[in-house]
């Protein structure tokens, strides 16, 4: 574990490495999906309040179609606090802006090779997953690469039976952690099909 991250991805990540059946009747965790497009001054009050009143193992910054230098600029003013408020940060890009904004792993959404870049480059140090899973033959083969987790559904929107039916495969025959992404359920009503993380979205900012 990265020096910094001890604290923020503890939760995150120690379930990984326990007995499978141990992980699987443990309370589903919330992953924590932030858009971020919207102002700072909305965003971050937002997220800190989500955090003070759930247990979030981890927060996605989503790059959604920010450019790059504006998505470094928020992500900066966003990775310490949400640390310092418990969670593991993953960020969305190239593999190298983990390390230059502090935060505790990558999501990838790409194709296999952007897959196999950020496990190089990053691991073991930081945390690595991918989403975009569209068949079994695409999880499966992500999986091989040894990520920390695999994302099923769209970080927004909603999520398909398809998608729903994908992940409760995953969840009932692999060891490797699986989030389910429904980004219309909400912390108090979700049905997670059985994986360890639901992925949640935060609601929209008040203005």
């Amino acid at each position: 574990m990265h020096r910094q991250d001890v604290d923020a991805s503890r939760a995150f990540c120690l379930p990984f490495a326990m007995d499978l059946d141990i992980r699987r009747a443990m309370t589903t965790e919330i992953f924590l999906i932030a858009p971020t497009d919207h102002p700072i001054e909305t965003l971050k009050p937002a997220l800190l309040d989500y955090l003070a009143h759930h247990t979030v193992s981890a927060v996605l910054l989503e790059r959604g179609n920010m450019a790059e230098n504006a998505y470094k600029t928020l992500a900066k003013q966003l990775v310490a606090p949400l640390q310092q408020a418990g969670a593991a940060v993953l960020v969305e890009g190239e593999p190298g802006l983990v390390r230059l904004l502090g935060a505790d792993g990558l999501h990838v959404p790409g194709g296999i090779k952007a897959v196999r870049e950020a496990v190089d480059v990053l691991k073991p140090n930081y945390i690595v997953g991918a989403g975009d899973i569209g068949t079994r033959h695409d999880a499966m083969q992500k999986a091989e690469l040894e990520l920390d987790y695999i994302l099923f559904g769209p970080l927004s929107g909603a999520i398909t039976e398809p998608e729903r039916e994908l992940a409760r495969w995953w969840a009932e025959t692999m060891e490797i952690p699986s989030i389910l992404s429904d980004p219309q359920a909400h912390a108090v009503a979700f049905e997670a099909e059985g994986c360890e993380f639901i992925a949640l979205r935060l609601p929209e900012p008040a203005k």
